[in-house]
């Protein structure tokens, strides 16, 4: 009889982001095998993804305060022995939290490299993480540029460092959100308020869409820290009066019925790991400009299953969005081979069954 796999997927919080999204489907589809335990593990805050996850993962607040809070640890090191977990599979920086557990339980870590910024990955802060990545049995990255730089800075031997692509998993159902602007005329960027997104590009780029097409809506999805950025974008948005034009919804937990709600999906970002926003679009049937950044251009076959444009241009995607807009056939075309490409090539089935076959070899 095989012994059941207890697998614990760790992050640091449950506040709507890539990396987040993907520590709950993993653990959401772990848990839906019958030889698995499946458990997920918020170390510092917990969010609005905390409702997605499935009644059948064991779920555990860690609640920690600080680097070294020794209550929070001796929490989380009881509830490890107790449930006899094996593996940690630690996403982005909850890597540290996963090594000093390993010290004091002899779990395995699976370390999931998702950082946002691989283009200049080589300016990465790592030194704390050098120092962990002994401890670490096997490391999953989000794109070939963070698996090289992991082979080559990191002490995991290198056949045990590979690339693994995302996998997105979205729920619709038949609510409609009340959404600002008019049904079939809406653009949607899904991605947190952070400075590699680049949503200024984005709204360079809108305002020169509205000289053609004035009854188009942009929407911004995602977490807004009302920090430097944030204000400088809401700044930018009122100096060109275009708030009746521009929606900043910030972080929601009815994103596939935002998505099915749009019409054309949306990237602007400078840095990209796998962006699950790109995956997300493509259940949500919807037409995509993206800037050809990390795996970006794999997801879009080439360019084949979706318009790429060279980052930091507000012209190219200003284009790009405008023939999208002017021809609802070339629209729904690029959907539909969006939707095709990503069904093939980034299946739930094929990488939870591959993510499996890790555990296991551990």
């Amino acid at each position: 009889m095989v012994k059941k796999l207890h697998v614990m997927q760790m992050i640091d919080s449950l506040s709507i982001g890539g990396a987040e999204r993907v520590s709950v489907n993993y653990a959401n589809a772990i848990s839906e095998h019958d030889d698995c335990l499946s458990f997920h593990c918020a170390t510092r805050e917990e969010g609005l993804l905390k409702t997605f996850i499935s009644n059948d993962v064991n779920s555990f607040f860690m609640r920690k305060e600080s680097l070294f809070d020794v209550k929070a640890y001796i929490r989380l090191i009881k509830y490890i022995k107790e449930n006899e977990i094996t593996i940690i599979h630690a996403h982005s920086s909850s890597f540290f939290t996963a090594t000093i557990a390993k010290i004091f339980t002899g779990i395995k870590i699976v370390w999931h490299d998702h950082y946002g910024k691989s283009e200049n990955v080589n300016a990465r802060s790592s030194g704390m993480l050098k120092c962990s990545s002994i401890f670490f049995s096997h490391i999953i990255s989000v794109n070939n540029i963070l698996k090289d730089w992991a082979q080559r800075t990191l002490y995991v031997k290198t056949e045990n460092i590979e690339y693994l692509p995302n996998y997105a998993d979205l729920t619709f159902d038949d609510t409609n959100p009340d959404l600002p602007g008019q049904n079939g005329k809406r653009i949607v960027v899904l991605a947190n308020l952070r400075p590699q997104k680049d949503h200024m590009n984005m709204l360079k780029a809108f305002i020169q869409v509205q000289k053609t097409f004035s009854d188009w809506h942009l929407l911004l999805v995602g977490r807004d820290w009302n920090d430097a950025y944030s204000d400088g974008l809401k700044e930018y948005i009122k100096e060109h009066k275009m708030e009746k034009s521009i929606s900043i919804l910030g972080g929601r937990n009815d994103t596939a019925q935002i998505l099915k709600s749009c019409d054309i999906g949306a990237l602007s970002s400078e840095s990209e790991g796998l962006p699950l926003a790109l995956l997300e679009y493509a259940l949500a049937s919807l037409a995509v400009v993206s800037t050809d950044v990390g795996e970006c251009s794999s997801v879009l076959n080439g360019g084949k299953a979706g318009t790429l444009v060279a980052k930091e241009d507000e012209r190219a995607l200003a284009n790009a969005l405008i023939e999208l807009i002017s021809d609802a056939e070339a629209r729904k075309i690029n959907a539909q081979s969006f939707k095709k490409y990503v069904a093939e090539n980034y299946s739930k089935s094929v990488i939870i069954s591959h993510l499996l076959q890790v555990y296991r070899s551990l």
